[in-house]
């Protein structure tokens, strides 16, 4: 995955988090089922932050990954030579 996709991706997942846990997704969750012996909201809220937190993870190590392997950026040129620079600071 090219590395501007996966920067778009790693800004987009909080606000998809947040979508998760708006009332309207948990909502349809909630109900006096049980699963488990737990109730089945909690076992929605945990699992999707699990999620969103494993998901987090993986983009954060492709980004690393890709910026090791990534071409090295040209350097910075300075306007002024350095014996001026010297001079002036």
């Amino acid at each position: 995955m090219p590395r501007q996709k996966l920067r778009d991706a790693a800004f987009i997942l909080p606000f998809f988090g947040l979508i998760l846990i708006m009332p309207p997704f948990v909502d349809i969750f909630f109900s006096v089922r049980l699963l488990g012996g737990i109730p089945v909201i909690l076992l929605y809220i945990f699992c999707a932050w699990t999620a969103l937190i494993v998901l987090g993870w993986v983009l954060s190590r492709r980004l690393v990954t890709d910026a090791e392997t990534a071409e090295p950026r040209a350097p910075i040129l300075h306007p002024m030579p350095p014996e001026q620079r010297d001079a002036d600071g």
